[in-house]
Parts: structure tokens; C-alpha cells; sequence
């Protein structure tokens, strides 16, 4: 029985080669694209699943809630003890950027020749116990457990040294201290969200006041409520902070990834909202492709009803018949699926690059048994109802040519299909439409033509304005340039509290931006009132009030400096003419620094869109940063020919033996990756549900064109055009697409609005995109009925009416 349901399968498949293709076509497009979501979904879920007892440990997050700043994922060593003597606490694990700490340099000497070390952190002989290291060469546990002793990866061993066996005992100089690397380990994996390459071992008794990455490992029963408070309560009573909202967060470990949005984190975190609608559109991609299976599967039915009136005339029973159908469904499905993964490993290279992951195709057990489930309930959900049509079809129908398959349903897939390609195409317009906004939006600063240099020594360029700038300034193409502790395309990372003569305190962190000379200039601002910050007036600088030559300042000695302030911050103070502030001095509340007041600039926008216009001050020479950045104007510059020429000054100054270079208006664009990756992922399923609906809407359309052509044929023979028969068949579909849309463009105006509410600024959807998405869906299904209806109505009637 069974070679007879696959033999007549076939047949079936040769007899009507064209529904059949468009069948295996549409199915295998939507497998295809659920294939590469589930790789990319399944690489983002697998962060960090390879660590010891993730279920049970957390990183401390401190959120300051303050509106346009990230949850904070540092924290005080010696706060983070605290915790040490609770019952329900097992261990805790403390990572420490020591570059950043000041503790260590990255810039380091092996035989004389300067290096910079990547990712250098510090750690206890505990770190094994949360983190999942292999280790190739040496003792790991050994090496952080004395003092001088480093651990490299093996793509750092072999960076500096050649080979990994080669690197160990060899003696790195950083500082003038000489460190012994005593074990080489494997570079982390990719869906890991830590990233270290050098590790050195810290004596966290010793520096308890670094903020550091901590992570703990709770029991079972353990109070993350409790704990959370404790580590509250505990930082404000340490800062005596007024009025504060602070909270911490104790983050899992797996959920560490989709956290990481702050500048201080290891690596780039990524979106689980990206995730979630990338399972959601594949989803829908597979709904569609199966339903158009159902409705090209329903159609063919008119042309073997005489086949089934005869199956059943000669005792084929309903169960044989829903057999046949079923199988049908899946071999159809089997092959799709061949298909499908003959697309993946065809585009996953490319997917990949645009996604951004490593993703591979590994066909393993669990692998196969999941296709084969999908492919086994694709194919029972796309020929369940062909099959219900075909046992409970009368007799009489079949051998009449007749089919009563429910049109009810038919339509209903049709304009599901219709509706959800018209949402698509809706959410891609405004997506597009946000997104340019986005790029367009004025930020307060110019991103254009800056060079960015990062990881530059706070302590060579904070203390004075450094030589160097004067030589970049030489340099041809270059306009100015000033040095800054802060991306600000990125996020605030300091903070100056102040009193203004009237009084005024700030009830939330306010934000400074630390700059060199020429900041104005350099990074574009609109200045309102007053002035730059300017070489004539070296007061500007931070310095230290009546301090003698050669005298060391005590840190509580009176510090004096100039700072800018932004519109908006002026105007909280209650200052309504900004022109009033320029001259105002203001005392710091936390250090003892009086600040004078030298200009007023144009609020500015640090961040992206999705953050708030903050209040914030520029401060001159002022930053707790360890590294800064130098960001150089340039007009019509030769940009390899200055890259060189910078690269060679910064060697030339000991600055960086290997610089780190970017364009500011890239940086910038790269705020809205998650925002363009969105916008590209819905266009490309818009493109592919558009294209679906059109093979369902074909199928559709041959069946009522078979159903109708008798009556086409008299209508023709009466005298009708045409063109009046191919707009009575054609009017049919438009009136499914005006369903469709008052399904879809509400919901998708819901959708939108929901998604636009993330942004501080937003565009106000427009009715010309509803409008548009409308047109574009009826179009194409005008156009696809009106091809069937056009060829039907063609036909010559006596052909048609011959045996009547």
C-alpha cells in the first residue's frame, strides 16, 4: 500500500509540475529562513551556557537611575566583601581592569621592543571556579597566586612571542616591573561574554577601593532581594549620598550578554528583542509557506477530482484517502527541506557577515531529529485540510469536475497571507523612515571629518596639555584638535557635583565631559555665550590653587578650573538668559574644586536617541578616567597619509606603540546597529512573506478561474470584453486585500507605536506608509489574479462549452 500512495505521489508531482514547484519553492524559502534564524538564535542563547554553576551565579549591576544612563556593571571591591559573611552567599569572583585602575600599564617591553597587551585584566587563583578556561601550557591557579607572574591566550602568546611554547617562562617588562608568564590557556569562545587575554593576579585585601566586575555564587535558597539592598545601603552610607535612587542588580550569568550596554562592559552585549522577532518573523515566514501549501494543494484538487471520484467509486476509504494526501504533503515537505538546507549552506557565509556571529551548520544527532519533527509537523499542518477536503467530498461533486472545498477557509489563509505581508511592508517604512531620522538627528556636536585616537594614558595627557597636540596641529588637513575623556557616541562616564551661587544643587548625577584646549572648536559645538577654553588662559586647566614649585599638593587642597555648561543645565539653575552664567564660579560639592564658568554651548546629545538630552558640563584638564582619547578636526585630508603621520608621533611620543584609530561619524552610525540590523531583517522578511503571498494568491486564483470558466465562457459568448472578465475575477482578490488591511495596518500601527516609545526622539507615523503598503499588496494581487484571469478569459468558449 505504501509504494502505491508514493508511486501515485509522483505521478502526481509529474502530472502538475508547475503547482509542484511552486510548492517545494514556497516551503522551502520559509524553512530556509527558519533554519538560519534558529542558528542565530541558538548562537545568541548559548552565551555563557559553558560556564561552571551559571544557574546560580550573578554579576552586581548598580543602576543609578538616572534617565539616559546604562546600568553600571563595576563595583567597589570592599563594598562587594560585605557580602562575604552572608550564609547564602557561596563565593565571589572579582575581575579588575587594571589599566583602567591605574594599577598596571598595558604598554609593556619584551627584549627591548615595545608591545601593547590586549585585554589585560586582574583576578584571583579562584577564577576557574565561574569561568570555563582550558589550559594548554603551566599551572593557571599557580600563576595567579604570587605576585609578578602573568597568564597570556594563545593568540597572545603567539602575538608577542611566535608560539605559545615559546611565551612560557619568558619575562614581559611593564612599568619596570618584570612579570614571568607562568601559563598560556585558550582564548575564550565567542559566545562567552567575557574577554581576557592577560591575566595577572591582584591582592584584593590590599585594593579594596577599585571598581571591579564581580560576580557571586549563591545557594538555592539565597535572598537576591536581601542582597541587593545590603549592597545598596551600603554604597550610599559610604558616599553619604543625598536624595539617592541607586539600586543594584544582580544580573545572571546568562543574561549578562543581552545586558551589556554600558561603555564600561568586556564586550559589545547583544538584543534579545532582535532575537525574539527574528523566531517571530520565521514563524510567520513558515504560517505563510504553509499556507500557501494548503491553498495551491486545494486547488489541484479541481483537477483530480475524477481521480479521486474513481479511487473511491472502486472502495478506496476515507482513511486510504487522507493517507494518500498526507504522505503527499510530505514528500513534498521532505523535499523542500533538501532544498532549504541546500539555500542555508549556500547563504550562511554570507548570513554570518551580516549578522555579525561565527554561525556553522553542524549536523549532529539532536540536529536531524529536529528537521525531521519539523519537517513531519510542516507537513501534517499543510495537508491536513486537503485531506479533509478530499474524504468528505460527495461523489456526485467528483464526477461532476465539482469541488465544495471550504472557500471560507481558502480566503481566510489568503488574507492572513495579505495581512501580515502588508504589516511587514508597514514596519519596514517606519523603521526606514525612524532610522534616517535617527542618522539625521542634530546631536549638538559635528561627527564629521574627526579622527578618534582611544586608549590613550590619562596621566600623559590630563596633566597638561601635551606636546604632541601642538604637532597634530602641524600637521596638513588637520584643523584642530583636543583631547576628551569621553565617547560621545557612546555613554557619560564621569560625574562633577557643584553649587551654583544661587544655591542650586543638582538632584541627579550630572554629567562632565573632561577635554583638553579647543574643545568648542574641535568637537563642534554651538557656543551661545562666551568662550572656548583656550591656551591664553591656562588657568583653565585644573590645577591646584597656591601651590608652590616642586611642592606635592595634598588631594584636598583647593583646585580651580573652567568648566562649560550646556543650555539646558543653565536654565535647571534657573537661569534663563545664558549670557547670565558666563563668569559664575561654582563650588564642587564632593572635591574641593571652585569652577568658573567661561561659555555656554548647545545641549548636546550623548548616546543614542533611545537616551535622554542630559544637562552636562565640559571640564578643563578635570577627568578620573584612566585612558582618554584624542579627537582631531580635519578638512580634505589624505586620511592614510595622516594616519601614518599620527601613528608615527604617538610612537614618537610614547604614547601608543600600536594606536587605535576611527572616524567619529562611523562610531556614530554604529550606535543604530541594533536599529539597522531591525530594519534589514524586516525588509528581508517583507520580501519574502510579499513573495509567498503571491504563490498562495496564485494558487488561489487557478482555483477560482477553473471554478468559473463555464461561466466566463457564456459571459464571452454574451458579448463580454476582456478586460471586464479579468476585472469580475480580479475584483474577488481586492476584496480579500481590503480585509486584510483592516487587520493589518492597525495592528501594525499598534506595533509601531510601541516600538517607537523607546525613543526620547521619534518620528510621528505618517498615513502615506499605511497608504503605501496598502497599494503595494492589492497591485500585486491585482496584477497575479488579472495574469490567471486574463489567460481564462482567453480561452475559446466552444473549447470550454463543447460537452455542455
Amino acid at each position: 500500500m505504501l509504494i502505491s500512495h508514493v508511486t501515485t505521489a509522483f505521478r502526481v508531482f509529474k502530472q502538475h509540475k508547475l503547482y509542484s514547484l511552486l510548492n517545494v519553492f514556497g516551503l522551502s524559502i520559509g524553512l530556509a529562513a527558519a533554519l538560519l534564524v534558529a542558528l542565530f538564535a541558538e548562537y545568541e542563547l548559548s552565551f555563557d551556557e559553558m560556564q561552571p554553576d551559571h544557574q546560580q551565579v550573578y554579576r552586581l549591576h548598580v543602576d543609578v537611575n538616572v534617565p539616559g544612563l546604562e546600568e553600571i556593571p563595576l563595583t567597589m571591591v570592599n563594598i562587594a566583601q560585605t557580602l562575604t559573611t552572608r550564609s547564602d552567599v557561596a563565593d565571589l569572583f572579582i575581575l579588575a581592569d587594571v589599566v583602567d585602575s591605574g594599577l598596571l600599564s598595558e604598554h609593556i617591553k619584551i627584549a627591548d621592543q615595545a608591545f601593547k597587551l590586549n585585554n589585560l585584566y586582574g583576578t584571583a587563583k579562584n577564577i576557574r571556579d565561574f569561568v570555563n578556561i582550558s589550559v594548554i601550557l603551566g599551572d593557571l591557579e599557580a600563576a595567579l597566586s604570587a605576585p609578578q607572574q602573568i597568564a597570556l591566550s594563545h593568540s597572545e602568546a603567539e602575538r608577542l612571542f611566535g608560539s605559545a611554547e615559546g611565551a612560557l617562562g619568558q619575562t614581559i617588562l611593564i612599568e619596570a616591573k618584570r612579570f614571568t608568564v607562568k601559563a598560556i590557556f585558550e582564548d575564550l569562545p565567542d559566545n562567552s561574554h567575557f574577554l581576557f587575554h592577560a591575566l595577572v593576579p591582584i591582592d584584593f585585601t590590599e585594593y579594596s577601593d577599585i571598581s571591579s566586575y564581580i560576580y557571586l555564587k549563591t545557594l538555592h535558597n539565597a535572598d537576591l532581594k536581601a542582597i541587593e539592598k545590603q549592597l545598596a545601603d551600603r554604597l550610599i552610607e559610604k558616599y553619604q549620598l543625598k536624595n539617592s535612587q541607586l539600586e543594584y542588580r544582580l544580573v545572571p550569568m546568562r543574561e549578562v550578554y543581552f545586558k551589556a550596554h554600558s561603555p564600561f562592559e568586556l564586550k559589545t552585549g547583544g538584543s534579545a528583542f532582535l532575537v525574539t522577532l527574528s523566531v517571530a518573523l520565521s514563524v510567520l515566514l513558515l504560517a505563510i509557506a504553509a499556507a500557501n501549501y494548503i491553498n495551491i494543494a486545494v486547488s489541484q484538487l479541481l483537477y483530480r477530482s475524477k481521480e479521486i471520484a474513481m479511487r473511491k467509486t472502486l472502495g478506496a476509504s476515507k482513511r486510504q484517502l487522507i493517507a494518500q494526501f498526507l504522505l503527499e504533503a510530505l514528500l513534498m515537505v521532505m523535499c523542500a527541506t533538501l532544498l532549504a538546507v541546500c539555500w542555508v549552506e549556500l547563504l550562511l557565509p554570507s548570513f554570518s557577515d551580516f549578522a555579525n556571529r561565527p554561525l556553522d551548520l553542524v549536523w549532529g544527532a539532536s540536529e536531524f531529529a529536529l528537521i525531521i519533527a519539523i519537517t513531519v509537523l510542516l507537513a501534517f499542518i499543510s495537508g491536513a485540510y486537503p485531506a479533509y477536503c478530499v474524504a468528505r467530498a460527495p461523489l456526485n461533486s467528483l464526477l461532476a469536475g465539482q469541488l465544495k472545498a471550504g472557500q471560507l477557509v481558502r480566503k481566510g489563509l489568503l488574507v492572513f497571507q495579505s495581512a501580515m505581508a502588508m504589516a511587514l511592508i508597514v514596519c519596514t517604512l517606519v523603521s526606514l523612515q525612524q532610522l534616517s531620522f535617527l542618522q539625521s538627528l542634530s546631536v549638538g556636536y559635528d561627527a564629521t571629518d574627526r579622527i578618534v585616537i582611544h586608549d590613550l594614558s590619562s596621566k600623559q595627557l590630563m596633566e597638561k596639555e601635551h606636546a604632541i597636540l601642538n604637532e597634530i596641529r602641524a600637521l596638513p588637513g588637520v584643523i584642530q584638535v583636543t583631547t576628551t575623556d569621553t565617547d560621545l557616541t557612546d555613554s557619560i562616564l564621569e560625574s562633577f557635583y557643584f553649587r551654583w551661587p544661587n544655591g542650586y544643587e543638582e538632584s541627579e548625577l550630572p554629567p562632565t565631559i573632561g577635554t583638553g584646549f579647543h574643545a568648542v572648536e574641535t568637537l563642534g559645538l554651538t557656543l551661545l555665550a562666551g568662550r572656548d577654553f583656550l591656551p591664553e588662559f591656562q588657568s583653565d586647566w585644573l590645577h591646584y590653587v597656591n601651590k608652590a614649585s616642586g611642592d606635592q599638593p595634598d588631594e584636598e587642597a583647593p583646585q580651580a578650573m573652567a568648566i562649560l555648561v550646556t543650555e539646558q543645565m543653565a536654565k535647571r539653575a534657573g537661569y534663563d538668559n545664558v549670557s547670565e552664567v558666563v563668569g559664575l564660579q561654582v563650588q564642587g560639592l564632593y572635591r574641593n574644586i571652585n569652577a568658573t564658568i567661561v561659555g555656554v554651548v548647545k545641549d548636546i546629545k550623548v548616546g543614542s536617541a533611545k537616551d535622554d538630552w542630559l544637562p552636562v558640563s565640559f571640564s578643563a584638564g578635570y577627568s578620573s578616567q584612566s585612558t582618554v582619547r584624542l579627537v582631531v578636526r580635519t578638512e580634505q585630508a589624505n586620511f592614510p597619509q595622516l594616519l601614518n603621520q599620527l601613528r608615527q608621533l604617538l610612537r614618537q611620543f610614547n604614547l601608543s606603540a600600536d594606536p587605535q584609530f576611527s572616524l567619529m561619524q562611523q562610531d556614530l552610525a554604529k550606535v543604530y546597529r541594533i536599529e539597522q540590523d531591525l530594519f534589514v531583517l524586516i525588509r528581508n522578511f517583507s520580501v519574502l512573506a510579499m513573495l509567498l503571498s503571491c504563490l498562495g494568491l496564485f494558487g488561489l486564483a487557478a482555483f477560482a478561474a477553473k471554478r468559473q470558466q463555464k461561466q466566463l465562457a457564456i459571459r464571452k459568448v454574451l458579448g463580454a470584453t476582456r478586460f471586464s472578465l479579468v476585472n469580475l475575477l480580479a475584483r474577488e482578490f481586492l476584496i480579500i486585500v481590503l480585509a486584510a488591511a483592516v487587520i493589518a495596518l492597525p495592528f501594525a500601527y499598534w506595533l509601531m507605536d510601541n516600538w517607537l516609545q523607546d525613543f526620547n526622539d521619534r518620528i510621528e507615523q505618517t498615513i502615506w506608509a499605511y497608504g503605501l503598503a496598502g497599494l503595494v499588496v492589492a497591485g500585486f494581487t491585482w496584477l497575479t489574479a488579472a495574469a490567471l484571469a486574463f489567460k481564462a478569459a482567453s480561452a475559446r468558449p466552444s473549447e470550454i462549452l463543447r460537452y455542455e
